[in-house]
């Protein structure tokens, strides 16, 4: 079995700080995981390496055979939930399906709005007078309509409240059986 996203010896580190530290793992495909530690342990770090939106001070990164900061190529294939799904708040939702399928050649638009209408979550309401939830499933929805074959979610839940908090993994369950869907998944332990 092969690994979707390897990391060996990884490490970032700010200043004299070091924020991940001899990071070494692999992912192998058809797998679920789950990065679990207290806060300040690395987790999101190590997520936006994965991501390319940080370069290694040490170590390497691949996702599918390849560093995501030199073939992003392989970025098309992974979708990513930032912790507190930062979104455009003025943007309204319409628009930012709109912003996905021009950012995304595998996006699928029809399935993005119809999902969202499903849960009855409007195109034409503005993302900051949203819920937190349907934030989250904003987010969840832009990130699966590029239809991934990995997706990265950093502690997706942690602001939700339960009702919110279990749709939202039901959803993320249901993509990940019809889709084959790789994913993992950062959590927080206090």
């Amino acid at each position: 079995m092969s690994a979707i996203l390897q990391a060996t010896g990884l490490g970032k580190r700010y200043g004299d700080e070091w924020a991940l530290r001899d990071c070494s793992l692999e992912l192998p495909a058809g797998r679920v995981a789950a990065l679990v530690g207290p806060n300040g342990a690395g987790k999101t770090t190590l997520l936006h390496l994965a991501v390319g939106l940080l370069a290694p001070t040490s170590g390497r990164i691949e996702i599918f055979g390849s560093p995501p900061r030199r073939n992003r190529s392989v970025l098309e294939r992974v979708g990513f939930v930032a912790q507190d799904t930062p979104l455009y708040p003025s943007f309204k939702v319409g628009e930012m399906l709109t912003l996905g399928r021009r950012l995304n050649r595998r996006w699928d638009g029809q399935w993005a709005e119809d999902r969202l209408r499903g849960l009855g979550i409007p195109l034409g309401k503005r993302v900051g007078a949203l819920s937190g939830g349907q934030r989250a499933q904003v987010a969840l929805t832009l990130a699966l309509a590029k239809r991934p074959n990995l997706l990265l979610l950093d502690e997706p839940v942690a602001s939700l409240d339960p009702l919110a908090r279990r749709e939202f993994l039901q959803a993320l369950t249901d993509a990940a059986a019809a889709d084959g869907l790789r994913v993992c998944e950062s959590k927080g332990r206090q």
